[in-house]
């Protein structure tokens, strides 16, 4: 039988080009017609077939465990018309990930026709079981657009766009040699330092950090240009962000991934690589201690502090600031919209003194553009109401609107700090920096921008910051890599800056007074009690 451990892995495709040289023409006459990236698969699974047997016999063992069973019987016109409904707006009518949304969407859809699928329980190279076609319905894929359907498709028709999904198989491999066995995921062991620190060192010696980057922020040397079996960019994953693992953030969840790894991208099974199970779990447990959860919240809290604000933006005092993670989306009312931005999120914190605020904002970009190579900068900026509001009043949240204009502060790693009024989309004006100072870095795949200025107003672009009022705040990013400049960005909506009042000493003495009073009482108390007795 073939073994499809290697199926995808760029060794065994040069192995294909030299067997094909050897097989009788007219065996090709068959498959002309397909598509080139047909060819191309259906070349390396055929040459697979041929050599598997002398590659199985040295292939590490994985634990594998016999496929369940399918729980709900196949009715293809519904699953077609579940599948109208629902899926060819990415998908495309005849399953090509060609639908209307396609172009508009990062990563793209899953093309269907070739089979391809990342997130599985099988070795590399082998189809996803129909459990696992179903999972990913269910649960969607994090960081794409491919929502969890549980919300809104009962389970008995969420079963029948599984078996929709396996008629695009353009090569019958479905058909042929469907999924028999898939890996055991054992429970995963204990995350100990010394767990971590073991899978520390595969992280470097295996040379995950060439993709993945020394931090895990997908900035390694190796990641520009990478691309997946399509020819689309794809970039290495982000371990710090766990919201985005597309299989799942659990210890289980990343140690499954290192070893079936993600068909049809530069992500290989490490079976090969890390032949121990104990390992790979060490490479998980390392990975899993990089991320972290996404921490939403409606307000930016700034804590007073005493003294100078530090101008280094990695201080002890930076770091044990109150941090808030800010949603982002791209920009789709003016035009040209923007539906797929690279940033989802932008980490902010606040410090204040008896002077001035000072705000930093931190972004992860594997990627750090200046403008070079024809590319547009990256950018970031931080937007306020320009003028007092009455009551809950705001300006409109994209650059403001005629009646209330916004101060805009703006940086990149080319220019640095500029700064307008806006009265909306188009309708900017610059303004000199006045009490603004702003200074950033980029480091190990992240920016870091600190923005300052006064707390009290000087000059007309201004506005008044005072401890205990709220004043409205909105983030704006730009990644350059990803073509984004103008109204190509990723954007927030309206949040709160908050500068939190200094805690008075009074608020310290209290609590010693009325226990004080307190002892004092119970005291006078129990003298009391002795005289009746004594009386």
């Amino acid at each position: 039988m073939m073994t499809r451990a290697n199926l995808f892995q760029r060794k065994d495709r040069k192995g294909a080009k030299s067997a094909k040289e050897d097989m009788p023409r007219d065996l090709f006459a068959s498959f002309a017609p397909l598509r080139p990236l047909r060819q191309k698969r259906f070349l390396v699974v055929l040459v697979g077939m041929m050599i598997g047997s002398v590659y199985a016999a040295d292939a590490p063992k994985v634990k594998t465990e016999p496929v369940k069973a399918t729980p709900v019987a196949a009715d293809l016109e519904a699953g077609r018309k579940l599948y109208q409904r629902w899926c060819t707006q990415c998908h495309g009518d005849e399953g090509k990930g060609d639908g209307p949304a396609a172009d508009f969407v990062y990563p793209r859809p899953r093309d269907f026709t070739l089979a391809m699928f990342k997130v599985r329980t099988t070795p590399s190279g082998a189809l996803p079981t129909d459990h696992d076609l179903f999972n990913i319905i269910s649960e969607g894929l994090p960081g794409t657009s491919m929502p969890a359907w549980k919300k809104f498709i009962p389970e008995n028709d969420r079963w029948q766009l599984v078996h929709y999904v396996k008629t695009f198989d353009s090569l019958g491999l479905f058909k042929e040699e469907p999924a028999k066995e898939q890996v055991v995921v054992d429970a995963p062991p204990k995350m100990t330092p010394e767990l971590v620190a073991k899978g520390k060192e595969l992280y470097q010696q295996k040379k995950c950090w060439q993709c993945h980057g020394p931090g895990g922020r997908g900035d390694g040397p190796s990641a520009a240009g990478m691309k997946d079996e399509w020819g689309f960019p794809i970039r290495p994953v982000n371990f710090t962000k766990s919201w985005r693992f597309r299989g799942g953030d659990r210890l289980e969840d990343i140690y499954r991934t290192f070893t079936t790894g993600f068909n049809g991208t530069p992500m290989p099974s490490f079976v090969d690589a890390i032949p121990a199970a104990e390992d790979r779990w060490a490479l998980a447990a390392f990975v899993k201690s990089l991320s972290r959860p996404l921490m939403t919240g409606q307000v930016l809290k700034a804590g007073f502090i005493a003294g100078e604000i530090p101008a280094d933006a990695y201080a002890k005092a930076w770091e044990e600031a109150e941090f808030t993670d800010f949603p982002l989306a791209g920009q789709i009312i003016q035009e040209p919209r923007w539906f797929k931005p690279v940033h989802d999120a932008i980490t902010a914190r606040a410090l204040y003194n008896d002077k001035e605020i000072a705000i930093l904002l931190e972004w992860d970009d594997g990627t750090h553009n200046k403008g070079e190579g024809g590319k547009p900068v990256d950018q970031v900026a931080l937007q306020l109401p320009a003028a007092a509001l009455e009551g809950t009043e705001k300006p409109y949240f994209i650059l403001g609107d005629a009646k209330h204009a916004v101060d805009l502060w703006r940086w990149n790693p080319a220019q640095g700090l500029s700064r307008a009024t806006a009265n909306g989309a188009g309708k900017e004006k610059p303004l000199d920096a006045g009490g603004v100072v702003a200074q950033g870095s980029y480091k190990d795949g992240q920016y870091r921008v600190i923005l300052r200025r006064p707390l009290a107003k000087v000059s007309p672009g201004d506005t008044a910051i005072e401890p205990g009022k709220f004043v409205p705040i909105a983030f704006q990013l730009w990644d350059g890599d990803n073509g984004e400049e103008g109204m190509k960005m990723s954007l927030s909506t309206w949040y709160y800056l908050l500068p939190q009042p200094a805690t008075p000493v009074t608020v310290y003495l209290w609590p010693f007074g009325l226990g004080f009073l307190a002892l004092g009482g119970e005291v006078w108390l129990l003298r009391r009690l002795r005289r009746k007795t004594t009386a």
